[in-house]
């Protein structure tokens, strides 16, 4: 076996004590003794959390997991805010002796059930404004059992909140307009409807009540607003009772049906309130139409259809009418229903049937086309059919609340091989990679970044990073084992370089911890403004992409007191397992180094053959040591393949990660990162499988074939994709994969394709590719400037 040249023998000698019985949680509770009364928490607003009350909430979170069926070793997922009760929710996982996977709000809905599902996680950990959004996401995983709920500001209930709904909808329906008063249009940035486009919706309902109507009865519409509907149905039909929780709406109702002579009573009645109305009417069919998608959770959909049900005759049916399902993207926030809950409710429930009716194609405009109604007839079979959910579904979060009793919340003791965290990475196969990372992967880290950097008590961390994101793991739990305390910005504020920056000068950060392109766009906000960068931050960590070389001066320019550190290595190494100190731009550089191993770390750069490099010869950079994570989960295979014996550990069974990147010892002493080996980019920090984007275009209809390829300046690339389809638009591609993956992997560039370009080989031409796709957006480029000048396009 080739032996390493003596000066990466000499890097390497790395091997360090640390504390190899501790877990993450005793680094946390060490500094809740010795720091009990300092800050660890504090939002812009004012907000703050010692590092003694922190552990006192995350241990009685804890209990709360515990209590209610999270076991250890098992894989808990959250779904949280920016907010010192998130934080505090993911501690009380660890804490709970279970393993964390953060989930991005902004991933599709489709991809974070696709990560559930593939680690098998039954619980989750939401923030409040996460709660409808698990419902939606427990419909895809059907796997996902328990819903958590982090405490948090609910929105006012009760008389006061319904009185100023009430005023909105009394307000829309004495609307001039028709179709602004039947609640279409409200939304500038929509869909147009046109009056007869909403005469159209309103034939549509009105056929499903007459399909069920019994000659002679009466029907029941509760939530008739405007009366876009009654209007249709009460020629019609022999009496008709409109319920809506909005006075005057009714009150003009009312009127109208007096002026017209029709068989109409209009009551001011929430649906809630609705049961008694409804019984002395004894429908033949009730319905509800376009009013579902404003209740506020699904317990209050079940309480209102248990009323109901219970109120009518067997044979009476229940029209269910415009619902949105999470599929169509239509009316975020609102309770969107998947057709899947009402097939479970209709399997598992006695006392109705159920008939679900899509809408056919081009039945009617817009939006409406995508949506769909339910048809509920009962049977009578049961006094209760819509019982309340489960406490803890999907549908009913439970509170994880501070109300428990403090114990131990753990049935066994943390060990330090245990679980801490699983973050996903971008997967070539088109299914994200699960990285495992152990808890004395995390405390090593920890002890050397304090120690080499002088973290301390007096620090305070601009927390800007996505708890999805592996730089999150140092801010949690590096800088508050440190007694330190972390700036919580609000999710809303992560994407304002302008506010990140008023916010890091006013609450004196001294630390920040991010991609580079984050920095460089904040620092883009002093131009013009001297002096404003103060003297507070003293360190800037910078990893997970190239950092320009012009990055230093801009830095010192405003944050005179700041040194910049360049890090590096993988989540599959425990986040960053090398730096480099920047204390001055050297000339020669082509760019900041990669950096030196951290403690008890090993970087090797071998050939094809697994043989070790000489000085400056490139190869590919593998990493040894304490950071290994402990692989891939639920993928064995592909974890032997990436994850190697070590031949140089001095331990028994010591492993190496494969990194896939082409690196090499420099004569300098460090180790200089030269790209990828494979088709794998960064793209503003995020590592890129191109595989999982062909993969996802792929499963389209019309789509035959998709190849991504990286274009531009290789150290800041930009997405194209190429596909081979029939029938299918580039807009189309692009909507489908908004749909599908994470806005960060989405392609800059899409050309469809009658054939794919090859090699002589016979291989995809993707040097040909990326010529064809670059010359077509030069193209358009010139199109539009010409356009802009007044010159013929």
């Amino acid at each position: 076996m080739n032996e390493f040249p003596a000066a990466v023998v000499a890097a390497n000698r790395t091997d360090r004590p640390f504390d190899e019985a501790a877990t993450v949680i005793d680094l946390l509770d060490r500094a809740a003794r010795h720091h009990a009364g300092r800050t660890a928490l504090r939002t812009p607003s004012g907000a703050a959390v010692t590092h003694a009350g922190l552990a006192t909430t995350s241990r009685r979170m804890a209990a709360a997991l515990t209590a209610n069926g999270v076991e250890p070793g098992t894989p808990v997922a959250l779904l949280i805010d920016h907010t010192p009760t998130s934080v505090a929710g993911l501690i009380a996982v660890v804490r709970a002796g279970a393993y964390y996977v953060p989930l991005d709000p902004r991933w599709p809905d489709t991809r974070i059930a696709e990560v559930l599902t593939s680690l098998k996680v039954r619980a989750l950990v939401v923030a409040p404004e996460y709660e409808g959004r698990a419902f939606e996401i427990g419909c895809l995983a059907p796997g996902l059992r328990q819903v958590f709920r982090v405490p948090g500001t609910a929105p006012a209930a009760g008389k006061p909140r319904l009185a100023e709904v009430a005023e909105i909808w009394d307000g829309i329906t004495d609307s001039d307009d028709v179709c602004v008063a039947a609640g279409f249009n409200l939304d500038p940035r929509g869909f147009r409807f046109e009056v007869e486009q909403v005469e159209d919706y309103a034939r549509h309902v009105a056929g499903l009540v007459l399909e069920h109507y019994r000659p002679g009865s009466t029907v029941v519409e509760i939530g008739a607003g405007s009366g876009l509907i009654v209007r249709k149905l009460a020629p019609k039909v022999a009496r008709l009772l409109a319920l809506d929780g909005a006075p005057a709406s009714m009150r003009r109702l009312g009127q109208w049906a007096r002026r017209t002579g029709l068989p109409v009573t209009a009551e001011a009645c929430w649906a809630h309130e609705a049961r008694d109305a409804v019984a002395r009417a004894d429908p033949s069919v009730l319905l509800l139409a376009a009013v579902v998608q404003y209740f506020p959770d699904l317990r209050y959909l079940r309480q209102v259809l248990g009323d109901l049900i219970a109120a009518v005759s067997a044979g009476t049916v229940i029209v269910v009418a415009d619902l949105v399902d999470p599929d169509s993207g239509q009316f975020q926030g609102s309770l969107r229903i998947p057709p899947a809950w009402w097939r479970e409710l209709a399997g598992h429930e006695q006392g109705f049937d159920v008939s679900i009716r899509p809408r056919p194609a081009r039945s009617l405009a817009g939006p409406l086309r995508d949506r769909y109604d339910v048809v509920l007839t009962v049977t009578g079979e049961s006094p209760a059919p819509f019982p309340a959910a489960r406490p803890g579904s999907p549908e009913a979060p439970l509170l994880l609340d501070t109300s428990q009793r403090e114990g131990n919340p753990r049935q066994a003791p943390l060990q330090p091989g245990d679980l801490a965290y699983t973050i996903t990475t971008s997967g070539s196969t088109g299914a994200p990679k699960a990285v495992a990372v152990r808890h004395s992967s995390v405390v090593n880290l920890v002890e050397w970044f304090n120690r080499r950097h002088g973290v301390g008590p007096g620090d305070t961390l601009a927390q800007v990073a996505s708890f999805s994101f592996d730089l999150s793991v140092y801010d949690v739990f590096g800088v508050l084992a440190a007694g330190g305390s972390l700036l919580l910005l609000p999710d809303r504020d992560l994407g304002e370089p302008a506010r990140l920056l008023d916010t890091l000068v006013t609450h004196r950060a001294t630390l920040w911890n991010s991609a580079p392109a984050a920095f460089t766009a904040v620092l883009a906000f002093l131009h013009g403004r001297p002096g404003e960068g103060g003297t507070a931050l003293r360190r800037v960590f910078l990893s997970g992409d190239w950092v320009p070389l012009t990055l230093h001066e801009e830095l010192v320019r405003a944050f005179p007191a700041a040194v910049l550190v360049a890090l590096g290595g993988a989540t599959e190494a425990c986040v960053w397992s090398n730096d480099f100190i920047v204390h001055q731009v050297e000339t020669g550089w082509t760019s900041i180094p990669y950096g030196h191993p951290m403690q008890n770390a090993r970087y090797y750069v071998l050939d094809e053959h697994g043989v070790p490099c000489g000085i400056d010869e490139p190869g590919e950079l593998y990493i040894g040591g304490e950071c290994a994570a402990v692989g891939y989960t639920n993928d064995p295979a592909l974890t032997s393949e990436r994850f190697v014996p070590d031949p140089w550990s001095a331990q028994r069974g010591g492993r190496m990660y494969r990194t896939g990147d082409r690196a090499c010892w420099t004569s300098q002493g460090w180790v200089e990162f030269l790209g990828r080996t494979d088709h794998q980019i960064k793209v503003r920090g995020y590592r890129i499988e191109l595989g999982e984007i062909e993969h996802a275009a792929s499963r389209m209809d019309g789509v035959a074939e998709a190849v991504a390829v990286p274009l531009g300046e290789p150290r800041d690339p930009v997405i194209g994709l190429a596909v081979r389809g029939h029938g299918v638009s580039e807009q189309a591609v692009r909507e489908y994969l908004r749909e599908t993956l994470p806005p960060y992997m989405e392609p800059s560039r899409i050309r469809v394709l009658a054939t794919l370009p090859v090699s002589a080989t016979g291989k995809v031409d993707r040097r040909q590719l990326k010529t064809l796709l670059t010359a077509e957006r030069t193209v358009r480029t010139v199109r539009l400037l010409a356009a802009g000048n007044g010159l013929p396009a």
